[in-house]
């Protein structure tokens, strides 16, 4: 149940880590009150539980099954998940191939997403890493 909880702590954890990522991205790129970008943050609340923590920690499973332990690794691999569906919203919420255009990858919304994936990518690597430099908080 320990290990649980400690688990749960370093999701958490790495989700502080990516939302002060964005709002530091929110606040360096001045965006106005009146952007709807805010709105992007319920969007990533919600896929951030339900489909990021799953597969960053299925990454680690089977980047632990191959023997690969480095956190850099770690960190790389999961940000690269976190780009992908972040250069793929304009198509996944059902505007099409249209709005991907070159300059959407450069836009606000998609500077916000980057930074919020690399945030909680980086915070959950270091968060393995912990764990496993000092096993005995597991048990």
């Amino acid at each position: 149940m320990k290990r649980l909880g400690i688990y749960f702590l370093v999701v958490i954890f790495s989700y502080l880590c990516g939302v002060f990522f964005y709002k530091a991205a929110y606040t360096v790129l001045s965006i106005s009150e009146r952007s709807e970008d805010d709105l992007l943050y319920t969007g990533i609340n919600l896929f951030f539980i339900f489909c990021v923590v799953p597969a960053y920690f299925l990454i680690v499973l089977i980047l632990k099954s191959v023997n690969i332990q480095s956190t850099a690794v770690y960190a790389l691999l999961l940000t690269i998940f976190g780009f992908i569906p972040s250069m793929l919203v304009p198509f996944m919420g059902g505007f099409g191939f249209i709005f991907l255009t070159p300059g959407y990858y450069i836009s606000e919304m998609a500077i916000l997403l980057y930074a919020f994936f690399t945030g909680t990518a980086v915070s959950f690597s270091l968060g393995i890493k912990i764990l496993r430099h000092y096993p005995t908080l597991l048990k």
